[in-house]
């Protein structure tokens, strides 16, 4: 006597199945990067402050001193890091420092905030210290507000 097994059924992943592995790879993907990206991605100076993004200075082509103020910015954002800002932002707006003033249209309506800019490029191309343009900054604008 001879006995018939019946063979075993394979399961099938249904497409709601597959749509919900899918979409949780995505999320992971997506909070990894996010992770990497966002947050663990922060870039700082040496001394530990922060450096952002700013705004294209071809968008200010208009304003030449907003548009140099700007390319200062994109250039050398780890000297305008450092530097404070004394137009009121810090407190009104909570900059962290001069560099913030370039992240949005802030800085092109603002002399202080251009002045800071240019002024500390001009130190830094003479080959002044971060330390002391930051003394020279604060001697200059520290009564400006």
């Amino acid at each position: 006597m001879t006995s018939k097994t019946k063979p075993k059924k394979r399961k099938t992943m249904t497409k709601q199945s597959m749509w919900i592995i899918l979409l949780g790879c995505a999320g992971v993907l997506a909070l990894t990067a996010w992770v990497c990206i966002g947050s663990g991605g922060e870039q700082l100076t040496a001394s530990g402050k922060r450096l952002i993004h700013t705004m294209d200075p071809s968008y200010f082509a208009k304003d030449p001193k907003a548009q140099a103020a700007y390319q200062v910015a994109k250039d050398m954002p780890e000297v305008l890091a450092e530097l404070p800002c004394f137009c009121g932002c810090m407190t009104a707006l909570g900059h962290e420092s001069n560099l913030f003033c370039f992240k949005d249209e802030h800085g092109s309506g603002c002399n202080i905030c251009e002045d800071i800019a240019l002024e500390a490029r001009d130190m830094h191309d003479k080959g002044l210290s971060i330390e002391r343009i930051k003394d020279a900054i604060r001697q200059h604008f520290a009564g400006s507000h």
